[in-house]
């Protein structure tokens, strides 16, 4: 292969691949009734999503239980120009895609026995993305893309866990991943075919992965308790094409690629404190850590390609949570908040990042019981702080931001029903 398209086809990679995780970034929380509370759980996990936030609590539950719920993301990015980009984009203020996002989660508990309680819990801890039109083609290309940036990420885990009360005031918890991912990512560069003047870059991929996180939950009296859990480090390998097209006043054309690379997702510990002191009144607060910098690098395998290395430089995070649920006669009303660092760098950001400064959530919710049938409903609100990118970085040859004023937030609704048997 020509080693000039080859170096030109690292470059594209390098700076698409940042968005590959931050159209990824971990959902705000798993179940109804958690992200109602601004996912302050992990010292309270009285349901069967305690799969997912903290399986310890999965020892104080009792009965057999079948849990099904969804989310629905409606993101909204906007992305100003400064004039002073390498590509032309488009002048002014850009506005991603809106797309409405749904995820679901199902989960089944078996907690009959007096000590040892296991259950299944399938749902999405990673997802989302965002689409964009950032660059108008002169008169006269043949069929340049309208949207030539996007990422798109989900990860599915199939999440068995067993959890075992110890005392009568504690209990231990584990759970196993078996994780799903897929990959869709869209960039736009400079060609490195004299004959055109740009080119995009477009990888998709699926694999299979394990992760697992472990729980401890102690209620050193009858209102108060306490929750610790760490979630593993996990990997995922991913398999898939990378597509090259440059575009120009002649028929695009282009190389494509077998694709090789791992999705590493973070570990993670936190802690959780839970009160009921106050009659019909639970209080809950949350940390947690999220070890984002394990995203320092990704090895990229091409077929007919030498490997890469790609920089990410991500951070670690904090996360702080806020979370109350007052029961009024036959109803549940619950509120909550959360304050979530971004992990991206002002060196890596682009406008395909989701996830483009610290945010703050205001969160509402509402439960009730009829019978054996469980319903709970909630509404998010996310506000990105805004950032702005003035400096380029540049790394091998290539940028790895793109500069700009970034903008964003989010609406989100979950749906849960539950069924005692």
């Amino acid at each position: 292969m020509n080693p000039k398209r080859v170096l030109v086809l690292l470059i594209l990679i390098s700076s698409l691949s940042v968005s590959l995780f931050a159209g990824g970034f971990a959902l705000s929380g798993v179940g109804s009734r958690a992200t109602a509370m601004g996912g302050a759980y992990r010292g309270l996990a009285d349901d069967a999503t305690a799969m997912y936030w903290n399986p310890a609590g999965l020892a104080f539950q009792d009965g057999n239980k079948v849990d099904l719920g969804g989310t629905f993301i409606m993101p909204s990015a906007k992305w100003e120009n400064p004039g002073t980009n390498p590509l032309t984009f488009n002048s002014g203020e850009t506005e991603s895609e809106k797309a409405l996002k749904a995820f679901p989660s199902a989960f089944l508990t078996m907690a009959k026995h007096p000590k040892l309680k296991y259950g299944l819990g399938v749902f999405v801890p990673y997802g989302l993305g965002s689409t964009w039109d950032l660059y108008a083609s002169p008169a006269g290309w043949t069929t340049f893309p309208e949207n030539e940036m996007s990422s798109s990420i989900a990860v599915i885990d199939a999440h068995p866990s067993v959890a075992y009360k110890i005392m009568p005031n504690l209990s231990v918890g584990a759970g196993l991943g078996f994780m799903y991912g897929t990959i869709d990512l869209a960039k736009i560069g400079a060609s490195a075919d004299t004959s055109y003047v740009l080119a995009t870059t477009d990888i998709s991929g699926k694999g299979m992965g394990f992760g697992a996180n472990i729980g401890l939950m102690f209620k050193p009296t009858v209102c108060m308790s306490l929750g610790l859990t760490a979630k593993l480090p996990a990997s995922i390998k991913m398999e898939g094409d990378t597509k090259v097209m440059n575009y120009g006043l002649i028929a695009p054309s282009g190389p494509a690629f077998d694709t090789e690379t791992t999705l590493k997702l973070p570990a993670e510990i936190g802690i959780g404190l839970s009160s009921t002191r106050i009659p019909n009144l639970t209080l809950n607060l949350d940390y947690a850590y999220t070890m984002w910098s394990r995203l320092d690098k990704v090895e990229l395998e091409l077929t007919g390609a030498p490997a890469s290395e790609l920089l990410f430089d991500w951070k670690d995070t904090s996360r702080v949570s806020l979370g109350a649920e007052y029961q009024l006669a036959c109803n549940n009303l619950r509120l909550g908040a959360y304050w979530d660092q971004s992990p991206i760098p002002e060196e890596t950001q682009t406008p395909t990042l989701s996830d483009i400064g610290n945010k703050i959530s205001a969160n509402i919710g509402w439960g009730r019981k009829f019978g054996k049938l469980g319903v709970d409903a909630n509404f998010q609100y996310v506000t990105f702080s805004e950032r702005e990118v003035d400096t380029m970085n540049v790394v091998g040859g290539a940028p790895t931001n793109i500069l700009g004023t970034y903008n964003s937030q989010s609406l989100s609704g979950n749906l849960g029903l539950s069924w005692e048997f």
